[in-house]
């Protein structure tokens, strides 16, 4: 009688454990602070291989599962189940609820049970007095916070500062408010940018500018019959000798022939110019 006894209780304790191991553990990524339109993520833990399971006893997807919930989604992943809830009503006041409670079968008939777990769900309603149905609306969104500004504002000011003060220089140097440290063909290409753009155009000035920059280069006074005077003090010239020579024929032309002929023109000076100083900043 005491053997039949013992081994009763021996089978009852073994088949507790084997109940107890056909629970699967739930839980929440949050559950609290909840309101309609959240998205509610519930982790299922099984005792077994999700493998196992047989597909058509799992919960049915974009269905509605009682007041609250609704099933978007359900992720299967080695043995954990992913279920993705929407909450899809609004309670009068906070209230708590419970997520659905739920079976599932093994392949081999067996069942695991999936226990239900509480959260809770906030309102969007205000009820005024009275306390009627009718009487229920929506809360007021609440105010933003301010951030304080004034430190921001401050740096964009001494921002903007600094800014208008710097465009302000670069414009003083390109118009020629700056030293007059310049070579000479990069003097007379600044000359020349500005004369272009200059109402009171002289007809020979851009000439004269260009002259000026061949003299200041030799340190002397250089007319077309001296050129080779020019090219032994800057010999980095004389790759452009022929150029040179040309400007310098078309300009005795029109400086010193009776008959007067057409000086060079600006933009036959300005590429000479731009030429040289080429030349110049490689010296």
């Amino acid at each position: 009688m005491i053997i039949r006894f013992l081994i009763a209780l021996i089978l009852a304790l073994f088949c507790t454990t084997i109940m107890a191991d056909q629970v699967a553990k739930v839980s929440l990524d949050r559950a609290w602070g909840l309101l309609i339109g959240d998205e509610l993520k519930l982790q299922i833990e099984l005792p077994v291989d999700s493998e196992d399971l047989d597909p058509t006893s799992l919960p049915q997807i974009d269905k509605r599962y009682g007041t609250w919930l609704y099933l978007k989604a359900l992720t299967a992943t080695d043995s954990s189940l992913w279920l993705s809830y929407q909450i899809v009503n609004v309670p009068a006041d906070t209230i708590e609820v419970y997520t659905p409670a739920f079976n599932v079968r093994k392949l081999d008939n067996e069942w695991i049970t999936v226990p239900e777990v509480a959260f809770t769900i906030g309102t969007l309603l205000t009820e005024q007095t009275g306390g009627s149905v009718n009487n229920i609306a929506i809360k007021a969104d609440r105010k933003p916070t301010l951030i304080a500004t004034t430190e921001t504002e401050l740096r964009l000011k001494i921002a903007s500062l600094f800014a208008i003060i710097f465009g302000l220089i670069l414009l003083a140097w390109h118009i020629g408010w700056r030293p007059k440290n310049r070579r000479p063909f990069a003097q007379a290409v600044h000359e020349l940018s500005r004369l272009k753009w200059s109402r009171s155009k002289q007809q020979a000035q851009p000439s004269r500018i260009l002259h000026a920059a061949f003299n200041n280069t030799s340190g002397t006074v250089i007319v077309h019959s001296e050129l080779v005077q020019l090219f032994s003090k800057a010999p980095w010239l004389q790759l452009l000798e022929q150029d040179i020579a040309q400007f310098y024929l078309l300009s005795a032309n029109h400086f010193f022939n009776r008959n007067i002929e057409q000086e060079p023109d600006f933009d036959t000076v300005m590429k000479l110019a731009k030429a040289c100083r080429s030349k110049e900043k490689l010296a």
